[in-house]
């Protein structure tokens, strides 16, 4: 299965060790990222949060282009919040069969325009650990 990471999962991914561990050793599971969610991940102001989520992602997951998959992509994701989700969630699609956020507009939005989407609770439970 290939899996979208959102911005937000890094959070609870780095709090919760047993699920990085988990996924960092599944051979079933590609996760990815792209340029949007790794800035996103850069500007954390938080120093030591950053470096851990930005360690995460490198370790984790494949960095992939959301610019080459939506059409909208000349204009910069940063200057438009709903801009990034859809450029994420175009990303997602043209890549991933789930897309893993705890943002409930980009998952909505995400679920309306036909892609999988899960919160993070939900993926760790039924995806992660199949419970």
């Amino acid at each position: 299965m290939r899996v979208m990471l959102d911005t937000n999962v890094f959070d609870r991914l780095d709090a919760d060790g047993e699920a990085a561990s988990e996924l960092e050793n599944r051979r079933d599971l590609r996760l990815f990222v792209s340029e949007v969610q790794l800035a996103e991940l850069a500007a954390v102001p938080d120093e030591t949060r950053r470096g851990r989520y930005l360690d995460l992602a490198s370790r984790l997951c494949v960095t992939v282009s959301a610019a080459a998959t939506a059409g909208e992509a000349q204009r910069p994701p940063a200057a438009d919040k709903h801009g990034s989700d859809r450029l994420i969630a175009a990303a997602a699609s043209a890549r991933c069969d789930l897309l893993v956020t705890d943002d409930a507009g980009l998952l909505a939005y995400a679920r309306d325009a036909g892609l999988g989407a899960t919160g993070w609770a939900a993926f760790v439970a039924r995806v992660v650990f199949g419970r």
